[in-house]
């Protein structure tokens, strides 16, 4: 079986990353692994972190290639670059901080029936509530281990293992995976919308089995988020809001005022609730703009040429 992983990272060096490391120590019996590892930025990766890193991953048998670009990209962007250009069975997402077991990747092969298999999520800040799968309407009511119709689940990006099934019958009638107006969070809310809205893919079945610890930011407190943090959770319930109506157009003035609410909330100051305005008036994430050229190559690979 041939399994695609992409991991972003974000201000984390290779051997800081808790996902990276935890990857090293599963059990790749019957898998061809294949790592995608994409810096987003804001600086470079060192060179000896690099080399040390492809070496670890040439030992555990294990292909790596590294991308970066500072630019800190859009979410959706990347992974739909990658969706769409490498073959697969299955192509799995990760966050730079999650934390697997070991039988992750033998959770997939043995259960490469299902269109999706994921992990129950349990937050670091309390590890001892699962959070996600859950319903799809219904956030709290979780999903219990064992197999669930994609017609009424959701959960996050990092850790779900997509079927190359799954991701072609999207292909096919959308073409596209990911919602490319988001960018960074609720990435992985609209993915599940798109899934639950197309007959050929809401009818199919997953499977939650293992665990799988995350840091969440549902499990922060808004007083402790940064200004940055809080405005990108803003666009992102923006955006819910308007591709979640019945008619975006006519609630502009609505989404106006939604945004001005949001900015007495959520403490935004003028630059954020002005960028937050322009979100509106545009309907997508300011960094939806940005391309990735279809022909990047990786910087650093342990592929022989």
């Amino acid at each position: 079986m041939r399994i695609n992983v992409l991991t972003v990272l974000y201000n984390c060096a290779l051997s800081d990353s808790e996902t990276l490391r935890s990857i090293l120590q599963t059990n790749l019996e019957s898998i061809k692994l294949n790592m995608i590892v994409w810096n987003n930025g804001p600086n470079l990766l060192k060179e000896q972190d690099i080399k040390n890193y492809l070496e670890l991953s040439q030992n555990k048998g294990i292909t790596t290639s590294i991308y970066q670009d500072v630019r800190n990209l859009s979410l959706s962007k990347i992974y739909n670059h990658f969706i769409n250009k490498l073959d697969y069975d299955f192509f799995v997402i990760f966050d730079q901080d999650s934390n697997i077991d070991c039988s992750f990747f033998q959770n997939i092969y043995h259960n490469s029936h299902y269109a999706i298999v994921c992990p129950a999520i349990f937050p670091k800040q309390k590890i001892d509530k699962q959070c996600f799968p859950s319903d799809f309407e219904q956030r709290e009511q979780v999903t219990p281990s064992g197999e669930f119709n994609l017609s009424n689940t959701r959960t996050i990006n990092s850790g779900t293992a997509l079927s190359k099934d799954l991701i072609d019958k999207l292909l096919d009638n959308h073409h596209y995976v990911f919602d490319e107006k988001f960018a960074f969070y609720h990435t992985d809310h609209r993915l599940f919308d798109l899934i639950h809205a197309t007959p050929q893919t809401a009818m199919l079945k997953g499977l939650c089995i293992g665990k799988m610890y995350h840091d969440m930011t549902c499990e922060i407190s808004y007083n402790e988020l940064s200004e940055r943090a809080r405005l990108e959770i803003a666009y992102a319930k923006m955006l819910m809001r308007m591709y979640r109506a019945r008619n975006p157009k006519i609630e502009v003035l609505r989404n106006l005022f939604y945004a001005y609410k949001m900015k007495k909330k959520d403490k935004l100051s003028i630059k954020s609730f002005l960028k937050l305005l322009k979100c509106v008036i545009t309907k997508e994430h300011p960094r939806s703009y940005a391309s990735i050229n279809k022909n990047v190559k990786p910087i650093n690979s342990n592929v022989s040429s």
